[in-house]
């Protein structure tokens, strides 16, 4: 581990403050590749759904990544907790999930440095909570890193998670989030664009970790946020579907279209419906690998129906329903602000009540003899079959959306 002066660590944060930012500086918006009908150009919203490009300053989740994991305590509690028992509390559970939810191409390492690093103020005094003051939440940070820096050598690491003591008096649970910095932070070498602040409770929730993590390689909140004073639910566009709709949904493997962004999907794996007439195709579940996994209808300059098929295994081993699972993606909303609904198969009925995060859409899922059509008439979907496993369905398309020179979408009845 590399030791130096808290001077030089001081100097490296001394405007930190100013450097913090809820909301990543990107740059403007991309287009589509000539002959890619499907495939969504990123813009410049908060974690675009896009799908053209990969945005800068973020880590690939491919290959072998490293994490750093960092103990924090403070002087106004003594951690009735050990740094092994939160390591156990994530790992190798978020690692895990993501290797089975890439198929094995995405391996996540945790490098922890098990002991309490005592910070310098009482946890109190940063006035922690889900929405966080800018003024508490750069102190925070600002003494985070000092505490850290003179211990621990970050080089190398692509994610770093910075772990409270959870019985700190001051320390709020709801508060965990990545902090996405408009600037980066250098130490040891390394460039810290951003921050995985942990105050997760002794257990924590299930898959908040990897929730999280998701954030941190572009991946959006795809909850609904209630203005203040609502009572109107959080999971509204997605329910259980994807963890980054609700780290307690009962089929938290990532969309189909999540798994393509991050590269865990090849182009030949994706079909792309363009032209007008009735198509046949084979789906091969999102949890198991191998197989055409997404089908997508290009609706707009900035959105699509995507269709795949869902079964109860892997991460969705405690899944409600299994079939075809149809849901709209918008490139143009930002994390959020519902950049994916489900669209729900069964709108007249509900399931699993007693154990989903939104029952209404539990049984989403189209099962074989069924079919959902969009509201304009131009698209249906009917699953013809299952067999051994894969999902036959019909596309029937009546006006294929093309986009025009000006990038408008336009409809053609066949």
């Amino acid at each position: 581990m590399s030791r130096r002066a808290l001077r030089a660590a001081a100097a490296a944060v001394a405007c930190f403050a100013g450097l913090v930012a809820w909301t990543l500086m990107t740059g403007p918006a991309a287009h589509a590749a000539d002959g890619s009908a499907c495939v969504l150009p990123r813009t410049d919203v908060h974690h675009s759904e896009g799908v053209d490009s990969w945005p800068g300053g973020y880590s690939r989740p491919v290959g072998d990544v490293n994490a750093l994991m960092v103990f924090l305590s403070f002087p106004d509690a003594t951690p009735q907790v050990t740094p092994e028992d939160l390591v156990a509390d994530h790992f190798p559970a978020t690692s895990t999930f993501y290797d089975n939810a890439s198929y094995g191409q995405f391996r996540l390492h945790v490098h922890p440095v098990t002991r309490w690093l005592r910070m310098p103020r009482p946890s109190t005094d940063y006035r922690i909570t889900r929405d966080w003051d800018a003024a508490g939440r750069s102190m925070y940070l600002r003494d985070a890193l000092r505490t850290a820096d003179p211990a621990v050598d970050f080089h190398g690491y692509d994610v770093v998670y910075l772990v409270a003591d959870p019985t700190a008096p001051g320390v709020d649970s709801d508060a965990t989030k990545v902090v996405n910095l408009a600037e980066p932070v250098r130490l040891d070498g390394t460039p810290v664009r951003r921050l995985v602040t942990v105050f997760e409770h002794h257990p924590p929730d299930r898959n908040v970790l990897a929730h999280e993590t998701g954030h941190v390689f572009d991946l959006p909140d795809l909850y609904y946020r209630p203005p203040a004073g609502s009572n109107a639910d959080w999971d509204t566009h997605v329910g259980d579907w994807d963890l980054m709709g609700s780290q307690f949904g009962l089929d938290p493997d990532p969309f189909a279209w999540h798994k393509w962004k991050l590269g865990w999907l090849r182009d030949d794996q994706v079909g792309c419906i363009s032209r007008t007439g009735v198509t046949y195709h084979d789906l091969s579940p999102d949890e198991t690998p191998g197989g055409t996994k997404l089908l997508v209808v290009r609706t707009g300059p900035d959105s699509v129906l995507a269709v795949e098929a869902r079964s109860t295994a892997g991460n969705d081993a405690t899944g409600c329903r299994q079939g075809v699972l149809l849901y709209r993606v918008r490139s143009d909303k930002e994390s959020g602000e519902g950049p994916i609904d489900v669209i729900d198969g069964h709108p007249g009925t509900s399931a699993c009540e007693a154990t989903s995060v939104y029952p209404a859409l539990a049984d989403a899922p189209l099962g074989v003899g069924e079919s959902s059509t969009t509201p304009d008439g131009s698209t249906q979907v009917t699953v013809m079959a299952h067999t051994g496993g894969t999902w036959t369905v019909r596309i029937s398309e009546a006006a294929p959306h093309t986009l025009t020179a000006s990038g408008a979408a336009t409809g053609k009845r066949g």
